[in-house]
């Protein structure tokens, strides 16, 4: 903000520039939904869900949700596997992309080596090696945009590490975690080890439902939604806490920035109830980006999430970020 002259009165700010100077300051924190990666790369986080469900024969036509697709799943055919069930659902997700990758003529040498790791290769590395995300192909792609904010922390519930690519591509230096929200999960190797501080140069990307990389981790059922929100909940602020420290201080004095959940589904409504209801109520400007509901719904959206001190912005997710980020200058 430039400086104030003698006499000069205060012009009233726009919730929106408000938010602009948080994110300079470095204290505002995006949380990304999977549908945002899923609608980047996998053509739509609908018709994803909506070939998982095809794929599995889930027995029900009119149920959209993914949790509940995969808790069905996971009683019916891996009631004692924690593990083969989550391999299933990114085996066919990775095939998703595979077989895009056809249609949009990716070159068949790179198809072929692909195909030749499919095994191998978590999802992110299948990515990467058929050309995904498109960055060169999309001068103001939404991930670019925001690795560009040049922001200390980012919160994502994908599964991915596609906006870790988007960080490393804008020249930065991104360390990887993800929430170790069961006991399984206490072994992997961790991004935020020693004395590292997140910072703009080094920023933090926390995954908070698991990592492709390591299955297990990943919060994909009913069940799991549940047992992750008892788990965040239980040692809150204590040394057993399952979110550092770090990351429980940037939601609470950082102004929160939600991009693309629906707000009926379980991943949003765990990450509500574990994570954001319970912040303290300091005032500050909260955005949720939503895709525009049905007229006689958005009342009551609006006031869900105006009691957690959110302003609601129906819209695309990816037009609003490239007007945050010509707002903020970047």
């Amino acid at each position: 903000m430039p400086r104030i002259a003698r006499n000069q009165a205060m012009a009233e700010k726009t919730p929106q520039e408000t938010l602009a100077e948080k994110v300079k300051a470095g204290k505002a924190v995006p949380l990304l939904s999977s549908g945002v990666d899923n609608d980047l790369i996998l053509q739509g986080h609908q018709a994803l869900v909506q070939e998982y469900a095809e794929r599995i024969a889930y027995p029900w036509a009119d149920q959209h949700d993914l949790a509940h697709i995969a808790q069905v799943r996971s009683v019916t055919h891996f009631p004692t596997d924690f593990f083969a069930m989550r391999k299933e659902y990114l085996d066919i997700i990775k095939s998703r992309l595979f077989n895009i990758a056809e249609d949009e003529g990716v070159p068949q040498e790179l198809r072929d080596d692909a195909e030749a790791q499919f095994d191998e290769m978590d999802f992110t590395a299948l990515a990467k090696a058929l050309g995904y995300p498109h960055f060169d192909d999309v001068p103001d792609h939404p991930l670019l945009l925001l690795a560009n904010l040049d922001l200390p922390i980012y919160l994502t519930t994908s599964y991915y590490t596609v906006l870790e690519a988007a960080l490393t591509r804008t020249g930065k230096r991104p360390r990887t975690e993800f929430c170790r929200w069961h006991q399984r999960l206490e072994s992997p190797p961790s991004g935020y080890t020693g004395d590292y501080q997140p910072t703009r140069e080094e920023p933090l990307v926390y995954h908070l439902y698991g990592l492709d990389t390591y299955p297990e981790s990943l919060v994909l059922t009913e069940d799991d939604s549940l047992e992750f929100l008892v788990a965040i909940s239980r040692d809150m602020s204590r040394e057993t806490d399952r979110i550092p420290k770090r990351v429980r201080q940037a939601l609470s004095d950082s102004s929160l920035i939600l991009l693309g959940y629906d707000l009926h589904s379980w991943e949003f409504r765990t990450l509500f109830w574990g994570l954001i209801k319970c912040r303290p109520p300091i005032k500050q400007e909260n955005v949720s980006v939503q895709i525009a509901a049905d007229d006689k719904e958005k009342p009551y959206l609006d006031t869900y999430l105006n009691e957690a001190r959110f302003r609601v912005v129906w819209g695309d997710v990816h037009q609003y970020i490239r007007e945050l980020y010509q707002l903020v200058g970047a």
